[in-house]
């Protein structure tokens, strides 16, 4: 399902919660309901608290065991925060993949190269994704939001980012009420590789 800004409505379908562990506050939604997010109650007022239009929160309740538990809602996205990136602070690479060799049909090797790409606006960037090829895609390095940007949580559509992004007050809110059980908190501004990678710092904070 796409995040097209289009509200949903009624309730979104049970989610079944496999682990054995206890309750968490965030889960990700099963793959046919895309990357929606689902919260515990008390996440949803919260956030609700420091942004209100941006997501619309259906009921969903989730199956733990042989239990069904209905204080969880689904997010549905119907304003995302594009607009809000940086272009000139942020990083973006573009991945190029063509085939160079194929037999009835079939490819059997291709060609690849990694190239720094650049994007003044958002109009941009969607004008230049819409002319890749479907072997090729845009990675994003280093995200940078606007200066201006006063918002506490944020969702974006365009940048291969899928979580949400929330402000250092947010993040300090949902840690001081215990709310942050089954998340991560990964600053913007660091690549993947900075995070994950080999000599990533994500070991100082999260086994």
């Amino acid at each position: 399902m796409y995040l097209d800004g289009k509200p949903s409505s009624g309730k979104a379908p049970v989610q079944k919660v496999t682990s054995n562990s206890s309750l968490k506050n965030f889960y990700s939604a099963s793959p046919d309901m895309g990357s929606r997010k689902i919260v515990s109650t008390r996440v949803m007022e919260l956030l609700e608290k420091y942004r209100t239009g941006n997501f619309i929160y259906l009921s969903c309740a989730i199956m733990k065991g042989s239990e069904i538990i209905d204080s969880f809602w689904i997010t549905d996205v119907i304003h995302f925060d594009d607009q809000q990136v940086d272009f000139e602070k942020s990083k973006f690479e573009l991945y190029e993949s063509w085939v160079e060799k194929q037999v009835e049909g079939r490819a059997l090797e291709f060609g690849r190269k990694l190239n720094t790409i650049t994007f003044q606006n958002l109009e941009e960037l969607e004008k230049y994704e819409k002319n890749l090829s479907h072997l090729s895609y845009i990675i994003t390095r280093n995200l940078v939001l606007k200066s201006t940007c006063k918002f506490h949580l944020l969702f974006l559509r365009s940048f291969g980012i899928f979580d949400f992004i929330v402000s250092e007050e947010l993040k300090n809110e949902l840690q001081k009420q215990i709310l942050d059980k089954g998340i991560e908190f990964k600053p913007l501004e660091l690549s993947d590789n900075e995070w994950y990678g080999p000599n990533g710092i994500r070991k100082l904070y999260y086994k």
